[in-house]
């Protein structure tokens, strides 16, 4: 485990320059040589996708910032009604970004200490105004470490903020392409968001900020990871009256989380 921390360490150092939010839009030019720097030392070896879709066992480390704030509840609900009868652990690992280098050493220690089968990571960095290119060496070197551990890592690229039409479709192909680097699954939220936007525009998918997930929006995306995680189709789940979100919302969430991933699969396995 200390050998994986000192190579991730050194690598962060090249890759996070500082703590700049999805809303800041204009890195310096050392920023940029940075991150070119870091690209080129970015040589991990890119292993298929563990398959751990058909466990008895689920073992959910989930990392990012303030977007996955009980994600892992609601995930372990689907998770616990679908297999009453699996042994299911789903756990917020926290962090903050993904070349969050504060929270590394924590990190490095949760993935050694579990045998986890699946790692949820969020908190990529990105231009919301599409105008600049992040480093993504940090996320694929999660993705890289946690294949290496046997552990099936799942992207999570955010869903887009109130109002914008853009978002969801753009950051899931910045996420796209880090799969293209870095064999790894990628969860199609913002698009799934997308869709439940366009078909029904008075659901109150967004708290208030009109950036961070109202209860109806995480359920969306938590069916989304269930669908991604045990590649059982989520319009199957049944009605969970524990939810407070209405039975008909519920069915309509599910088809759209389904629909969204028959025709954008989250994982290829070879």
């Amino acid at each position: 485990m200390r050998t994986i921390y000192c190579v991730l360490l050194v690598l962060f150092s090249l890759s996070a320059c500082s703590e700049i939010t999805k809303n800041k839009d204009a890195p310096s030019i050392i920023d940029a040589q940075i991150d070119e720097q870091a690209e080129t030392n970015n040589t991990t070896e890119n292993l298929s996708i563990p398959d751990n879709r058909f466990s008895s066992t689920y073992q959910i480390l989930i990392f990012g910032n303030s977007h996955i704030v009980g994600l892992d509840t609601l995930i372990g609900q689907l998770m616990r009604t679908a297999n009453p009868d699996a042994h299911i652990k789903v756990v917020n690992g926290g962090g903050g970004f993904l070349d969050n280098k504060s929270s590394l050493e924590h990190r490095t220690s949760l993935i050694a200490s579990e045998n986890w089968t699946h790692l949820i990571l969020q908190g990529q960095k990105y231009s919301q105004s599409g105008t600049h290119k992040y480093s993504t060496t940090a996320t694929e070197l999660w993705v890289a470490t946690a294949k290496e551990q046997k552990i099936t890592p799942i992207l999570f690229p955010e869903h887009p903020q109130k109002g914008n039409r853009e978002e969801g479709r753009r950051v899931h192909q910045i996420h796209s392409e880090i799969a293209k680097r870095q064999k790894t699954c990628v969860a199609p939220v913002g698009l799934t968001w997308d869709k439940a936007i366009i078909i029904e525009p008075q659901l109150k998918l967004h708290n208030r900020d009109g950036n961070h997930a109202s209860l109806i929006g995480k359920l969306l995306t938590a069916y989304v990871f269930y669908e991604s995680i045990t590649g059982e189709p989520a319009d199957l789940l049944p009605y969970i009256a524990e939810i407070d979100v209405e039975e008909t919302v519920q069915q309509a969430l599910k088809q759209y989380a389904s629909e969204i991933i028959l025709l954008n699969p989250p994982c290829v396995f070879d």
